[in-house]
């Protein structure tokens, strides 16, 4: 039988109640191949330099708002919600842990915010009120069962490796927060049709970040499917290459 990766998932879980479809991520990362392990960030401070060095990609979720302090916003934005500074620093560190070890990583809408302001880029506080367009970023967590809008993907891309879906696909969508400068250490690599970056990647680690939840819809969409399943192909070539 051949061995299975592990992987680290960053979560809040004072959260789970509250985002519908989060058992969803477990059965898809289990579907593809992987050994999902929960590492709870919102309560206290942990050694997550630790858990990443044992782990074989790592996944940072979804989740509240990032402290509006790390990048330069107001932190009196009458429009954040569930802003956890400890959940922001655990995150932290296991990005960084992960980026500078080359550990594979999938950081998914909050963790995509996250990992950009890690490496000093901004946001968009609140898109309805900073980035207004005719795209609904921002649905509800029931719908992410279905897809909101299309997303231009740059070619040669990792992402558009890994999803096979030409110049585009569609997505799903529960966001009120987004990209407004992208870090220099990463790369766009899909578009809303208003202009917002969807997804980014880096050209010289293995780290990809999609603003859209794949781990909710993946038993319905062969994009997002694919998407868990080339992220935990990566996770299982760095598996081999530590076994080596």
């Amino acid at each position: 039988m051949t061995s299975k990766p592990l992987i680290a998932v960053t979560l809040n879980a004072r959260e789970l109640e509250r985002m519908v479809h989060w058992r969803k991520m477990f059965d898809g990362l289990q579907a593809v191949g992987a050994i999902p392990m929960a590492v709870e960030c919102g309560a206290s401070i942990v050694d997550v330099d630790t858990a990443v060095g044992r782990v074989d990609g790592l996944i940072i979720s979804g989740g509240g708002d990032v402290d509006p302090r790390r990048w330069g916003g107001d932190p009196g934005d009458p429009t954040l919600a569930w802003v956890n500074p400890i959940r922001d620093e655990n995150e932290i560190a296991a990005f960084e842990a992960a980026w500078h070890s080359h550990t594979p990583t999938l950081a998914i809408c909050r963790g995509a915010q996250l990992a950009n302001v890690a490496r000093g880029g901004t946001l968009y506080a609140d898109l309805p009120r900073d980035h207004p367009s005719d795209i609904a970023h921002r649905l509800g967590e029931e719908e992410l069962v279905e897809t909101a809008h299309e997303v231009e993907l740059v070619p040669d891309s990792r992402l558009a490796a890994w999803t096979q879906a030409g110049p585009g696909m569609a997505v799903n969508s529960q966001h009120h927060q987004g990209v407004r400068r992208l870090a220099a250490d990463f790369t766009a690599v899909a578009h809303a049709p208003d202009g917002l970056i969807e997804a980014f990647e880096s050209t010289e680690r293995p780290f990809t970040a999609v603003q859209w939840h794949p781990e909710v819809n993946w038993a319905t969409c062969e994009f997002s499917y694919r998407i868990l399943e080339g992220f935990v192909q990566s996770c299982r070539a760095r598996m081999a290459s530590r076994a080596a």
